[in-house]
């Protein structure tokens, strides 16, 4: 484990100081202690590759990462190691691009821009194999390339013999190539300008007769340069997965072939246990069946010969699964500290997220008793991984304040606070939303800390902070010290929020305006028509101001905006929000009676309208008054004559301009409702 931490720990300080040629050196005494070591047992050499050379290089990710490595190579030309790494910082790159798993459905642009990257990574793949007489590391990046995207085609014909020519930039939609485009720029890439023309010595063509993936082809010559070689079977493996279009059977088949042989029942087992990779999540309560399920897997899993990284992650998720089944406290907190002692380098990747979650809430939320100061050594070994964001924040917190066993240290706290917010700008993916972080320590009433952490980041540009912020000093959060009330600050971190382009903001800004001013005049009714505009798209705030646009273009709009005023709210009268439909259904009511937006005037339509508003929201306030207005309810006698002159003087309406039957579902939850 001192390994793993110590290799990151020199590769930052080679790359601060910009000391390539030693930098070079470091990384081929790692190769060399990989190539001895037994299969699965020095993981620090490719790990260098993937996570500590991005993530604590001191480089904060894209394209100064980018220009890095190119100094890097321009400084060691004949170099094998810095081309490896190019090429797996273009894998990475790839999969931000991509944005998903490689299974997820994803725009044209981006498929585009991702094989872009890919190509360049393979150009450097392929000269790194020109370099050394053993690149097993550049063909396990090529076998990831090739399986979570698509080989690149010039390649491709160069294995069966051709002269490469195709390439993903001769896209022929240039509004696909233009929009694909930024995400290179990002990145610091250009498309490629000249395709390679001949392959390395070390390539075997690849014929056309055997039936041979692009994976079996890499996995092969890495396997031929390095016997037995742990990681690049595992590299195949990952894609031999169900979620991958594989299955566990064919996993299985792969641990019992002969790409194993030699193997203890440690590393076939690791292999195995890829099949509990990806995001483990439990959501809701658990039904027996599920509980059941999961402990046979524990049960099945435990007395199995696994390494320490597997039984981390075996403990990592039955401490979650102890505490989200029975809130067995002491038990899930056991666990958590076993799986830190046990691998604190792998105890929560691989889809811990969370796990470290939960162990985070036991620890920071319900107090249980840390001796062993493992959520620091976890936060700590976690902030090594650029994808854990929350690890991040929690350790600025921790070193702000002192807490969770983290010595004071306010320049630290910069420090990583700003890490926490460049990853999660990065959108990096793993562990919890570190947005989640001062809802947690609020929950632990460590009201200081929290506001601390949402004042930096709401500076750092963070809108959800501001409104955090806001919502404090308005008292909107539970429990809120009397300390922190105050109605300026709240106006101040609300205009913040809105600056930064906070949906709730612009929402809540076109609520107050809306109230308190006249927007009789253009002016002011199109500003606050814009802030509602910049509200929808979000889902915590798209009905709502769907809602407000249309209760505002239907009484201050011209004819034109007054009909899109009756579309907003036809789009809202069947919400699954019986509190959204049913003020929906009620401003249908007043369109119908004024005749804003509606083919006519009608005070038929215009009652059946806010009597379905008053069966779908019954205590409304806002719904009684319209219904009010429109039944002249005021007066009994005059509710009488007003509903039956409707009835007499209805009119033609067609089915649509009415509401829509209601659905069982519907009418059930009515019913709950009355």
């Amino acid at each position: 484990m001192q390994t793993l931490t110590r290799t990151r720990q020199d590769i930052h300080e080679l790359v601060q100081a910009n000391a390539f040629p030693e930098l070079n050196d470091y990384f081929n005494v790692l190769e060399a202690r990989w190539l001895q070591a037994s299969p699965g047992e020095c993981p620090a050499y490719l790990e260098a590759f993937e996570w500590h050379l991005q993530a604590r290089s001191g480089i904060q990710g894209g394209k100064a990462l980018t220009q890095f490595l190119k100094a890097w190579i321009q400084a060691c030309p004949n170099a094998y190691h810095p081309r490896v790494a190019m090429g797996f910082h273009c894998l990475d790159r790839a999969r931000h691009v991509q944005g998903g798993d490689g299974t997820d459905e994803v725009s044209e642009a981006r498929w585009l821009a991702a094989e872009q990257v890919c190509e360049i990574g393979a150009v450097h793949l392929l000269r790194a194999m020109a370099l050394s007489n053993v690149p097993v590391a550049a063909a396990i990046c090529m076998l990831h390339m090739s399986a979570h995207f698509r080989e690149p085609g010039w390649l491709n014909e160069l294995l069966h013999g051709k002269p490469a020519r195709y390439r993903p930039s001769a896209h022929p939609d240039v509004e696909i190539q233009e929009a694909a485009a930024p995400f290179l720029v990002r990145f610091g890439f250009a498309p490629l300008v000249d395709l390679p023309q001949y392959l390395p010595p070390c390539l075997a063509m690849r014929s056309a007769r055997w039936d041979e993936s692009a994976q079996q082809y890499w996995l092969g010559h890495a396997l031929r340069w390095f016997a037995g070689c742990f990681e690049a079977v595992e590299a195949y493996a990952t894609y031999l997965l169900p979620r991958w279009g594989g299955s566990l059977q064919a996993l299985e088949d792969l641990v019992s072939g002969p790409f194993c042989q030699g193997w203890g029942d440690a590393q076939r087992n690791a292999i195995r246990a890829l099949q509990f990779e990806g995001d483990f999540r439990l959501s809701g309560p658990l039904q027996s069946q599920e509980t059941g399920q999961w402990q046979c897997i524990f049960d099945h899993w435990w007395p199995r010969e696994l390494r320490p990284r597997e039984r981390a992650m075996l403990l990592a998720r039955r401490g979650t699964w102890r505490w989200h089944t029975s809130r067995d406290h002491a038990g899930a907190m056991d666990d958590f500290v076993a799986c830190v002692d046990l691998s604190p380098d792998h105890c929560f990747e691989r889809g811990g997220a969370q796990s470290f979650y939960t162990f985070a809430c036991l620890v920071v939320q319900h107090g249980m008793q840390d001796d062993r100061q493992s959520l620091r050594i976890a936060i700590e070994h976690l902030c090594e991984s650029r994808m854990f964001a929350a690890a991040c924040a929690l350790r600025a917190v921790g070193c702000q304040f002192g807490l969770w066993g983290f010595v004071r240290s306010l320049e630290q706290a910069r420090e990583w606070l700003e890490a926490a917010v460049n990853r999660q700008s990065e959108c990096q993916g793993q562990g919890f939303d570190m947005q989640e972080v001062p809802r947690l320590l609020w929950a632990a009433r460590l009201y200081e800390p929290a506001r601390f952490f949402d004042e930096q980041c709401a500076e750092c540009g963070l809108s959800d902070a501001a409104m955090r912020l806001h919502d404090l000093h308005r008292g909107v959060l539970e429990g809120t010290p009397e300390c922190y009330l105050d109605a300026g600050a709240a106006q101040r971190w609300l205009m913040r929020a809105l600056a930064l382009g906070s949906p709730r903001a612009s929402y809540e800004v076109a609520c107050r305006r809306m109230a308190d001013e006249d927007l009789s005049e253009r002016g002011a009714m199109l500003s606050v028509k814009r802030l509602l505009l910049d509200a929808m798209g979000h889902a915590q705030t798209d009905a709502h101001a769907r809602l407000q646009l249309g209760s505002l273009l239907r009484q201050f709009g011209e004819p034109v905006e007054r009909e899109e005023a009756v579309g907003y709210l036809l789009e809202l009268v069947q919400h699954e929000d019986p509190c959204i439909a049913g003020r929906a259904c009620a401003h249908m009511g007043l369109a119908w009676m004024q005749g804003h937006g509606t083919r006519k005037q009608s005070r038929f339509a215009a009652i059946e309208w806010v009597s379905r508003a008053a069966v779908l929201q019954p205590d409304d306030p806002e719904v009684e008054g319209i219904r009010s207005a429109i039944l002249n309810s005021h007066n009994v006698f005059r509710t009488l004559l007003t509903f039956c002159g409707a009835t007499l003087f209805r009119g033609t309406l067609y089915p649509n301009e009415l509401p829509p039957p209601a659905s069982t579902a519907r009418r059930e939850r009515t019913r709950a409702l009355v």
